[in-house]
């Protein structure tokens, strides 16, 4: 597909201020339920900054980064993806794989830098992230498919 002219450029930034709201809207949720359970937890205490000392700026800036960027290459790859949801599934998981899954193995084989479980709940976490970025990016209409 590629971002050609100020049509594609319209069509990519209406897919990304719907993904990142999405996300936006699911996140802050789904990390409650995934690390509030270490949260408290005494074993994992200094490896958590307390609530009234993030800078809740940060999250969200790399989620918009994340979601940015994801979109730029779901976008440049479309032509070699299968249409539709498939392609979304499909682009999703081999980037989860290779972005989260692959460096996390390798981080906690050869150090000991992250709790086992967090890192996982993180991969989780990150994954649904690209999911549902490279579901709403790969969605095309059909008066999309004529031009």
């Amino acid at each position: 597909m590629g971002l050609r002219n100020s049509k594609d450029w319209n069509r990519f930034l209406l897919r990304f201020f719907v993904a990142f709201g999405f996300w936006e809207v699911i996140s802050v949720p789904l990390r409650t339920l995934l690390f509030s359970v270490f949260y408290y937890d005494p074993l994992f205490r200094s490896f958590f900054v307390p609530i009234t000392e993030i800078f809740w700026i940060g999250p969200i800036a790399a989620d918009l980064i994340q979601v940015f960027f994801v979109g730029l290459l779901i976008t440049f790859a479309r032509a070699a993806l299968p249409i539709g949801i498939l392609g979304g599934i499909l682009a999703g998981f081999v980037f989860s794989v290779a972005a989260f899954v692959a460096p996390i193995l390798s981080i906690l084989h050869l150090t000991r830098a992250v709790p086992t479980q967090i890192a996982w709940l993180w991969v989780f976490y990150q994954s649904v992230l690209i999911l549902i970025a490279s579901l709403i990016y790969s969605y095309s209409s059909e008066e999309e498919e004529t031009y």
